[in-house]
């Protein structure tokens, strides 16, 4: 008959139960739930968490994955099956899968700039400036061409 200290703690356990840990669930609790024993937890909740590297392969496989899927997905896309199909179905499946693989490689997808209220205040007055400028010159430019009409040819 197993005993409860029987089973061997892989990494997927011991990530179990930090998970569990951080959740709120007590030792005994989460001893029960996994059916390993109070130490177990124990050591699970004290060792190092060395699972990153684990999780950084996983995440590095699925990305190299989209990516094959993505190239694939190009490939099958001809001129003829643009006809038939919506264009919009193809390409949306592979953005989302280069998405999906720039996701999971840590990259950005979006771009988002966050300005302080002194850097807009500055581009508002280049742009106000810039505005005043292409004023000027357009009415300089409607002047010249009045004097070039009301000039007699010659």
């Amino acid at each position: 008959m197993k005993k409860k200290g029987d089973i061997k703690l892989t990494d997927e356990i011991k990530e179990k139960a930090r998970i569990l840990l951080t959740e709120g669930y007590s030792i005994n609790s989460i001893s029960k739930r996994l059916d390993i024993s109070r130490t177990g937890v124990r050591t699970a909740m004290n060792e190092k968490d060395n699972l990153d590297s684990l999780r950084q392969d996983k995440k590095r496989k699925m990305a190299e994955e989209l990516w094959n899927l993505a190239i694939r997905m190009k490939s099958h896309i001809t001129d003829e099956k643009l006809r038939k199909t919506a264009a919009s179905s193809l390409v949306i499946g592979l953005a989302t899968a280069i998405d999906k693989a720039l996701l999971l490689l840590g990259e950005a997808t979006d771009r988002l700039e966050v300005k302080s209220e002194a850097e807009l205040d500055r581009e508002w007055k280049e742009l106000d400036r810039a505005e005043k400028e292409l004023k000027k010159a357009w009415k300089r430019a409607m002047e010249k061409r009045k004097k070039a009409a009301e000039e007699p040819e010659t």
